[in-house]
């Protein structure tokens, strides 16, 4: 337990010295007229580029196969994330240990490799730390 609350007083420095740094490069902005006037002209350009898009997309929608194809992008995108979480809930107990497990599956020709792993996931006040 002592070892566990060494690490997290050295985490707590690691982070107050990011801070600092953080802190420090903030002050190195840069600053100049030509850079300003360069980023208005991307602004503007991207609000033209914008404009034409909708243009272009607006005369899609008059098309009846770009509105079906939309809205079955919408209810695909919707079934491989149901489908996504009962293959999670498939392999959950699959994997009793910690290493990483592999299985490979020949899917109408296709090659796939099932990689389930029970990796610890450290949370410090509510928030994952990665």
């Amino acid at each position: 337990m002592a070892k566990l609350e060494n690490l997290l007083v050295q985490l707590h420095e690691l982070k107050d010295k990011l801070f600092l740094t953080k802190t420090t490069l903030k002050e190195y902005k840069i600053k100049s007229d030509r850079l300003t006037q360069l980023i208005s002209a991307r602004k503007e350009m991207n609000e033209q580029i914008k404009e034409e898009k909708d243009r272009i997309e607006d005369e899609f929608y008059e098309d009846p196969t770009y509105e079906t194809a939309k809205n079955d992008e919408l209810t695909y995108k919707n079934q491989v994330k149901e489908k996504t979480g009962e293959i999670k809930q498939a392999t959950a107990t699959m994997n009793p240990d910690q290493t990483l497990f592999t299985i490979d599956y020949n899917v109408k020709g296709e090659q796939y490799k099932l990689q389930i792993e029970r990796a610890p996931r450290v949370y410090i006040n509510g928030k994952e730390q990665k």
